[in-house]
């Protein structure tokens, strides 16, 4: 099942939580006095299955501007996002703050969802609704759809339910053989299991079992339990929303902002490179040593904004930076966040993380900030690769998401080519992908053709076809996996067919008396051979091994499969075919009745020659006859062109 996490936006009393429960028929306000007051104030959470295929995580956040940092906490691991908007009141304060903090987040894809369209009247609801649209001009929001909904009435509830969907679809999977995230964002403790944790699942799988380390303090569990979606589960996957009992860990050891990872995967950090862009509407200038709130997926620290080159970053613009934390966090290459003025507490900018444990930055320029060989310029940029799992990057996609220059990255990606760490699998695109998942998809192909074998002993090899619907990945990845094992001499390319290199047909010696069996009892058939129910009449061989062996036969050239029930002796088919051709040369095309009269054969056998020697190429069906193809003149029976 493919699972996508969409979260709501927008300012407060706009109806994200009546909308969420509109959509899936649970309330998201979950506190006494948010139920009092009548206003989010922390994380809502619910699921909606869209289909049998897709479930989606639905987190809804406060539009109050006082619970901005919970508003951002939500959005961090969000793959669809939903911009709420009033259609009784427009766009306001904390709608544009929202849009730009999904912005500065990066998010692809979202819809426009205008709210309350019972409660105003169709000239009040299109100025709101061009109010909106002039909002999201130049954002990724710019061409979403927008749909125009009344939780009370139900109005436009299904077509929202389907445009979901549609993004749904399209929605990019996080990956699962990426390391374990799960950024914390509520701590509880329930009698009889003690301490439980909750956070949505950017990457990596968890299961019941596992032992894990709570960063950045460095605790040490394991799971006892998993829950996801109100369901009791044994492993969990990205894009869950997720709940985790834990053993032998206080609930005043862990908070909100920490993170749960597999050991020894990740470090905490106090020093991060970054690029930062900031906002085009910011007020405040962004300027060198400037205290801030950093703001990375649930955590929230404060931190000091360090400009390599000049002091102030205008609004609208973007540099490499560094920021310096009051607090360790758990950042990784390729991260987003969002910073925010500490008073007032407006947003500032944001960006993404290029080197998650940075060195302390001296004065010196941007250039060479970019181009000096940090420590971790390597493992960034095995980061990030590592991190596009089955997917890859290319070049350009590495240059903007390192903050590198494109010498500099070359010097890199020589290095670690030379090392082995990564693989070129699509040359057009120079698409590198991380040995971890390129050694996986060779591993998943050798094992599929090891079962193959396995559970077709007498058969020689899988078809490419079948191998690669069950290879993930692409159809370049695939192909350069394959191209590998063969180049290493582990499977044997046999066209259309690949088998290991060390599979041997053994036969036993009823098998090869079967064989002879059947050989003998088609050759002595001639014209006539017996058909498969006869065949199988005079042996106990059940039905998929006698096809085995006769695809033995079929592979040594002695005979020719016309249909699933009829076999001809090889040598006797290429006669018949080369009187065929010679019939047809000297009439111009020859009828069933005359092809009869040639063969001496029956209808029974007669029509399925004729439809076989269509399907190779040699003749040509025109109304009641045969005539000759190009194709027709040359070659041995059984090779189609």
């Amino acid at each position: 099942m493919k699972r996508v996490i969409l979260g709501t936006a927008g300012h407060i009393d706009h109806g994200k939580s009546q909308l969420v429960r509109a959509l899936t028929g649970t309330d998201p306000d979950r506190l006494k006095e948010e139920k009092q007051r009548g206003i989010s104030i922390e994380l809502g959470f619910a699921f909606l299955d869209l289909s049998p295929e897709i479930r989606m995580g639905i987190v809804d956040v406060p539009g109050h501007e006082k619970f901005v940092r919970q508003m951002v906490a939500g959005a961090g691991g969000v793959d669809i996002a939903a911009l709420v908007v009033a259609l009784d009141e427009g766009v306001m304060p904390q709608t544009v703050e929202h849009l730009d903090i999904l912005s500065l987040l990066d998010l692809q894809q979202g819809i426009v969802v205008l709210t309350k369209s019972d409660l105003v009247d169709e000239e009040l609801a299109m100025l709101a609704e061009e109010d909106a649209r002039d909002l999201v001009q130049g954002t990724f929001l710019e061409n979403a759809p927008m749909v125009r909904v009344s939780s009370k009435t139900g109005q436009g509830i299904d077509e929202l339910k389907q445009l979901l969907l549609e993004l749904a679809e399209r929605a990019v999977s996080k990956p699962v053989h990426g390391l374990l995230r799960l950024p914390i964002d509520r701590i509880f403790t329930l009698k009889g299991h003690g301490t439980i944790v909750t956070g949505t699942l950017i990457s990596g799988t968890l299961k019941v079992g596992d032992e894990v380390e709570i960063l950045p303090k460095a605790i040490k569990s394991s799971v006892r339990s998993l829950e996801s979606h109100n369901t009791s589960e044994q492993q969990a996957y990205p894009g869950e929303r997720v709940a985790v009992n834990l053993r032998g860990v206080e609930h005043d050891e862990i908070s909100r902002g920490d993170v749960l990872t597999h050991p020894n995967t990740f470090k905490p950090s106090y020093i991060i490179d970054v690029k930062l862009t900031a906002i085009p509407r910011s007020v405040i200038p962004l300027a060198d040593r400037k205290k801030v709130r950093l703001h990375h997926y649930t955590s929230d620290v404060e931190a000091m904004v360090v400009l390599p080159e000049g002091d102030v970053l205008e609004a609208g613009k973007q540099s490499v930076a560094q920021l310096r934390t009051s607090s360790p966090v758990v950042p990784s290459a390729g991260d987003k966040f969002v910073i925010r003025a500490l008073s007032p507490s407006i947003t500032l900018g944001g960006g993404t993380v290029l080197n998650p444990r940075g060195a302390k930055l001296k004065a010196r320029s941007s250039r060479v900030f970019v181009e000096t060989n940090r420590e971790d310029d390597t493992a960034i940029v095995l980061s990030l690769i590592r991190s596009s799992a089955l997917k890859g990057l290319t070049k350009n996609e590495l240059i903007g998401m390192s903050g590198l220059s494109a010498s500099r990255l070359d010097k890199i990606l020589d290095s670690i080519r030379n090392q082995r760490s990564v693989t070129q699998f699509d040359q057009a695109d120079k698409r590198l992908i991380h040995k971890e998942f390129f050694d996986l998809i060779k591993k998943k192909i050798t094992a599929k053709v090891a079962s193959f074998h396995e559970s077709q002993p007498l058969k020689d090899g899988i078809s490419k076809q079948e191998l690669r619907s069950t290879t993930p990945g692409s159809d370049k990845l695939f192909k350069a996996a394959l191209d590998n094992l063969c180049s290493q001499k582990e499977l044997i390319d046999q066209g259309d067919t690949i088998r290991l290199a060390s599979h041997e047909l053994k036969l036993h010696d009823n098998q090869e008396e079967l064989i002879e069996h059947f050989y003998r009892l088609i050759s002595e058939g001639a014209g006539t051979p017996p058909v498969m129910k006869e065949l199988l009449a005079t042996t106990k061989c059940d039905p998929k091994q006698a096809r085995s062996l006769l695809a033995i036969l079929e592979k040594n050239k002695r005979i020719v499969k016309i249909n699933q029930d009829i076999y001809f002796e090889a040598n006797l088919l290429n006669r018949i075919k080369d009187k065929l051709i010679e019939s047809i040369r000297a009439s111009g095309g020859i009828t069933p009745s005359k092809f009869q009269e040639l063969t001496g054969s029956s209808r029974k056998y007669n029509i399925p020659l004729l439809e076989y020697f269509d399907r190779e190429r040699v003749t040509l069906r025109v109304g009641d006859q045969r005539v000759l193809r190009g194709a027709g003149s040359s070659g041995g029976a059984g090779n189609s062109e």
